[in-house]
């Protein structure tokens, strides 16, 4: 039974509610903590900057206007004055305020001033009486109001004082000069000042971080004491078939492959990221560690998130590797089942060296003569057990991890303490950088005069949505209510395709091969052109909704695009350019996925660039690896002398941790 009902204002109702939210005890809703804080002032106009938030107070000078953008998006304008100043002020999606919005009413408005002072996006508009200033607690909560449930916290605090226990090792609270446990809840629930603010989600960051920290440390000593039969591969033909190759090796190349075989030569499992932005040429080195194993006499099992993917690899390998004797097979979900047992048998019996597919590698009555080594593509995209799966088809095999979405070396030791990390920056020499611009919904029309243009010169297009058909609980745009307008703007001689998850593998197989054979001009796909699709001829890329997807995705679709030596274009398309330029302005100013990659782990963290499962990385309350990482480093050092203490919180955090290990092993 919840010990819920003992607080005040939680009857059967109430308890429903908070079971929605995830809460079953006292204990549990005492430690659901803000989403945010609002320090709510009303600021001096003097103050204002660009592109930073502000709270002013003033007088609307005119009546309110409503523009109608397109389905489902609008915007409310009007004139606000301060003093002397009047400006123009814009919310959208806030039709039904325009009764409200008179002559000389008060109000307060905020939100920020984008390019110029005289032009304001507002976030929040409220009359001025309903206006209380103060540190304010915001929590998410779907059955209730934020105010409502603070209400709650602070009667369950009141009764749960006595039993909150501290959980940290004395000697951490003094070297970190943290607040203790009860101090902690006071100053995270009810703020007096934004000192406490700062003290409490200090304590709450450091304590997220210390315990990743011990999961790291854990798994490190775990899987430092697992041993391998080392690869005696044939130098001599690996050399041979590098000196073939119609291009020579970056010198990043070279180091992630000389750093690949230094592993194979190891006595403990290869456990290697190979990240590289988009056409820096991972697969190649892919190619050649897979022929070292296969010289070897074991066995390569190659995983990709996607059939496109998979397929467009298994072509790779094929062309590289097929005249020089190595058998190479391909499984997905839709390899018939003749042909699947088929493989299955070669498989086992030793009869195929590389096997390239999907999800489908990792049936359960698949199996190996010798596996020997996995390259795990896009590894973000898999989760955790789906890994591990996989890598108990062999006998402690080699792993390599590949991605596109790179992050900076120093971060990616910090956040994958077990792996090695391989980076390679350099990309193919002549390749010409994507011309990229941030245009609005209103400005469409010329990005379809660039399209056309591109098309005429012989070239491809892609336009890429968020939805599949269209949704009325959702603003977004999708492929079935855009594919007309593109068919009306770009005329009836543009071959126009539609490509989304939901085409069954036949028509997908077609639609590809037409448009990889340029029969196509353009598709209006979903996000399933993200990976594997390698068109060189297709020159633009515009992404409608661009403002929904994640730094790294976008980068990754622009990365469909300018994969020959000719100029290539993408398009970002937002229903605000003023509003969504500060998040995707990065995209407009550099092609450096290492750099845009930081930058969307500082606005999202890591949970939501790579995905909560995916990574093994716990959701964080208030932490983030990349804006806290000197207190992440101080936590990853502390943890070492939390694992070899001996007073009875640092063991009780230590057997903690390797109870819940498996949870959040990164193999």
């Amino acid at each position: 039974m919840s010990d819920l009902l003992e607080i005040k204002g939680i009857g059967k109702s109430m308890e429903a509610k908070l079971f929605h939210e995830g809460i079953t005890s006292i204990s549990e809703l005492v430690e659901t903590f803000p989403s945010r804080y609002e320090s709510r002032r009303i600021q001096k106009l003097i103050e204002a900057k660009l592109q930073e938030e502000i709270t002013l107070s003033g007088i609307a000078k005119s009546e309110a206007s409503v523009y109608y953008i397109r389905r489902k998006l609008t915007k409310l304008t009007f004139e606000f004055g301060i003093d002397s100043t009047v400006f123009k002020v814009s919310i959208f999606n806030r039709e039904f305020m325009k009764a409200s919005i008179s002559v000389g009413k008060e109000l307060v408005i905020t939100g920020k001033f984008i390019n110029d002072f005289r032009n304001f996006t507002a976030s929040d508009i409220v009359t001025k009486p309903k206006y209380i200033e103060g540190i304010v607690p915001i929590y998410r909560t779907d059955t209730m109001s934020s105010k409502q449930f603070h209400k709650l916290i602070m009667a369950a605090l009141s009764l749960n004082k006595n039993r909150l226990s501290e959980n940290l090792p004395l000697f951490l609270l003094e070297r970190q000069e943290l607040v203790n446990r009860v101090e902690l809840f006071d100053f995270v629930h009810q703020p007096h000042d934004e000192k406490e603010v700062l003290s409490a989600q200090e304590r709450v960051k450091y304590e997220e971080l210390l315990n990743f920290a011990l999961r790291i440390a854990a798994l490190k000593k775990l899987n430092s004491r697992i041993v391998k039969k080392q690869k005696n591969y044939d130098i001599g033909k690996v050399r041979a078939f590098i000196d073939g190759l119609p291009f020579e090796l970056t010198k990043d190349q070279k180091e992630a492959t000389n750093e690949i075989f230094r592993d194979f030569k190891s006595k403990n499992p290869m456990n290697r990221l190979l990240q590289g932005d988009v056409g820096s040429g991972k697969t190649i080195c892919a190619v050649i560690a897979a022929l070292a194993v296969v010289t070897a006499g074991q066995q390569v099992a190659y995983m990709a998130p996607t059939e496109i993917l998979a397929h467009q690899h298994f072509q790779t390998f094929c062309k590289y590797l097929s005249q020089i004797g190595v058998q190479i097979e391909y499984l997905s979900g839709s390899v018939i089942e003749k042909a699947r047992k088929d493989i299955y048998s070669r498989l086992e019996q030793g009869n195929i060296d590389i096997i390239i597919g999907t999800h489908a590698l990792i049936q359960e009555d698949l199996a190996f003569r010798d596996l020997g080594f996995i390259v795990i593509d896009e590894q973000h995209r898999f989760g955790v057990k789906q890994r591990q799966f996989l890598r108990k088809k062999g006998i402690t095999p080699d792993v390599l991890f590949m991605s596109a979405t790179p992050i900076p070396r120093t971060l990616a030791i910090t956040l994958f303490g077990d792996l090695d990390i391989s980076s390679i920056h350099t990309i193919p020499a002549g390749r010409k950088a994507v011309l990229t611009k941030i245009v609005g919904y209103d400005d469409l029309d010329s990005v379809f005069v660039k399209t056309i243009e591109e098309i005429q010169s012989g070239h491809q297009a892609y336009f890429t949505l968020p939805l599949i058909v269209e949704s009325e609980a959702s603003s977004l745009i999708s492929v079935e209510e855009f594919l007309p307008l593109v068919r009306e703007k770009l005329g009836r001689d543009i071959k126009i395709e539609m490509l989304h998850g939901k085409l069954n593998a036949k028509e997908k197989t077609e639609i590809l091969e037409a448009f990889y054979k340029n029969e196509v001009n353009v598709l209006v796909a979903t996000t399933v052109v993200e990976v594997g699709m390698n068109v060189p001829n297709a020159t633009v890329m515009t992404v409608l909704n661009a403002s929904r997807f994640g730094l790294s995705q976008l980068h990754q679709l622009r990365g469909r695009v300018g994969r020959d030596n000719v100029q290539a274009y993408c398009f970002y398309v937002v229903d605000d350019p003023l509003r969504d330029r500060g998040k995707l302005e990065v995209l407009e100013r550099t092609v450096d996925g290492f750099e845009i990659s930081e930058t969307d782990l500082e606005q999202r963290g890591p949970g939501e660039v790579f995905g909560e499962e995916q990574t093994g990385i716990p959701k964080f309350r208030m932490a983030n690896i990349v804006t806290d990482k000197e207190l992440l480093e101080q936590a990853l050092n502390d943890a070492k002398d939390v694992l070899a203490g001996h007073d009875e919180l640092s063991i009780k955090l230590v057997n903690r941790t390797f109870a819940l290990i498996d949870a959040y092993n990164l193999d």
